[in-house]
């Protein structure tokens, strides 16, 4: 042993000497001032604190829920159980066979459909996703087990027990339609676990559209045909009234027409005047060698007296002249003529009557409104839903954007809460 040695042991010895004193001494304080072995761990860190324990297992239960979950399920279902679903596509547009009433000045200048027709187009689009189109079409086909097929994964069939609130809102999810606003275009969409069902379930989708269109048409039209079918009896009946009162009017005075009668009473009263003219030259003659007291004379005077006599009672029978005219030709044609003038208006309104019944007959037994389907329901080749892989991709994006946020949201809350 050197030198150095001796003089380095004390020095160390006495250096072990003082430590273990002050563990021994810091053992005694600890043993007295903590009353159980928690609390002597938490002293010396040996066990970590409640709120960093409760800190990893929230991190951990995020991560499983809020990461790790969906991302497995979404790769489970897409990649593995969700059926394909096949898309059928119609497009059409509500026409009229009969030319809109009114200009519509509109549609001249920017080129938009009449407000009819968008009227129309819109009628068409709210029925398609209405129950009244469930329960037509459950009529002509078993239209909910289509959608309610076994084969079909759990989470994309309907259930088989749905009601009917329940069936619209899986079918606003299976069945789409939009409208081009410039040409009113109507585009419908449907899709079903099958190419098939998803064709025939878009033809069932077009015809009942097209006769709900028609039935509204219907129904305008019955109403129009009521009204006219009125309009037509009214005036039937008003110019069968008049018919009638003429005709008694004409048996109780005997004149059929004014212009007849007039006629003959001319051609009377011109004969008459004739003869009374010749009358009158016959006495003049004889007269010169004959008495007119004569019986030969005092015969042809009373001829011609009464020739006046029936030219003045024709002449009263035409014009009223002289007192005790009544019932004369002119009294009965004002008659007469206000009833004739009162029948040709019957006559025009039943004519007007006629033609208007006739014509709503006409237009109502029409296809007023139709669909005009330029693309008639496809039968598609493959299925375009679900897009598995867009799907997969949007759970993973936005399981870990919520997951990243519930972990900086458990960080704020440690820092603040945990000093």
């Amino acid at each position: 042993m050197t030198n150095l040695d001796k003089d380095i042991r004390p020095e160390a010895l006495q250096k072990s000497h003082t430590t273990a004193k002050a563990l021994a001494a810091t053992a005694r304080k600890l043993r007295f001032s903590t009353s159980n072995r928690s609390g002597l761990y938490k002293a010396v860190g040996l066990r970590p604190k409640l709120l960093d324990r409760l800190f990893r297992w929230a991190v951990i239960a995020n991560t499983i829920f809020f990461l790790i979950a969906p991302i497995t399920f979404a790769t489970i279902y897409y990649g593995l159980l969700a059926s394909d679903q096949y898309q059928s596509e119609a497009r059409f547009v509500v026409r009229t066979s009969t030319p809109a009433i009114g200009k519509d000045q509109l549609g001249k200048v920017t080129g938009l459909p009449s407000a009819k027709i968008l009227q129309d187009t819109q009628i068409v689009t709210n029925f398609i996703h209405s129950r009244a189109i469930l329960e037509v079409l459950e009529k002509q086909t078993d239209l909910r087990a289509k959608f309610t097929r076994e084969d079909a994964d759990f989470l994309a069939r309907l259930n088989a027990k749905a009601t009917y609130e329940d069936f619209l809102n899986y079918w606003d999810r299976m069945v789409a339609t939009s409208i081009s606003p410039s040409s009113g275009i109507i585009t419908v969409t449907v899709r079903a676990f099958s190419p098939t069902d998803a064709r025939d379930i878009l033809t069932g989708v077009v015809d009942a559209s097209e006769r709900t269109i028609n039935e509204l048409s219907d129904r305008i039209w019955k109403d129009v045909t009521v009204t006219a079918r009125a309009n037509l009896d009214r005036s039937t009946a008003k110019l069968h009234e008049l018919r009638e009162r003429m005709a008694a009017h004409q048996n109780e005075t005997g004149v059929l027409t004014v212009e007849g009668s007039s006629a003959i009473l001319s051609t009377l009263i011109t004969t008459l005047q004739k003869e009374k003219i010749d009358l009158e030259q016959s006495y003049a003659v004889k007269l010169e060698s004959v008495s007119k007291n004569s019986p030969q004379m005092r015969i042809l005077a009373r001829e011609i007296e009464s020739k006046k006599a029936q030219i003045d009672g024709l002449k009263r029978q035409i014009a009223g002249q002289g007192e005790g005219s009544q019932g004369n030709l002119a009294e009965v044609s004002t008659d007469l003529s206000a009833l004739q003038f009162e029948k040709q208006l019957a006559e025009q309104q039943f004519s007007a009557s006629v033609r208007t019944f006739e014509q709503v007959q006409f237009i109502s037994k029409q296809k007023l409104m139709y669909l005009d389907s330029f693309l008639s329901p496809s039968l598609p080749d493959e299925a375009l839903y679900p897009r598995r892989g867009l799907w997969i991709a949007i759970t993973v994006l936005a399981s870990i954007f919520v997951w990243a946020s519930s972990i900086g949201i458990l960080f704020l809350g440690k820092s603040r809460f945990g000093g």
